[in-house]
């Protein structure tokens, strides 16, 4: 099994187990962390974990310190 086809699988059962809701964030979290590793580039991580790109921008621009 390939690593997006685990995080789909792992994705399917949050939504199962009603977990979806609240998770936003600590997807954005592994959005970030799946593409420091390299594995992935910001849309494709976005597409496997199920969030919008549009909305993880919103999310990185909230979380740069303000200057």
């Amino acid at each position: 099994m390939t690593l997006e086809d685990s995080l789909k699988v792992e994705r399917k059962a949050w939504k199962q187990e009603g977990f979806e809701e609240g998770l936003t964030e600590a997807n954005f979290e592994a959005v970030e962390k799946i593409v420091a590793t390299g594995v992935f580039d910001e849309p494709k991580a976005c597409e496997v974990l199920g969030v919008s790109l549009e909305d993880y921008e919103k999310f990185k621009a909230e979380q740069r310190p303000a200057d």
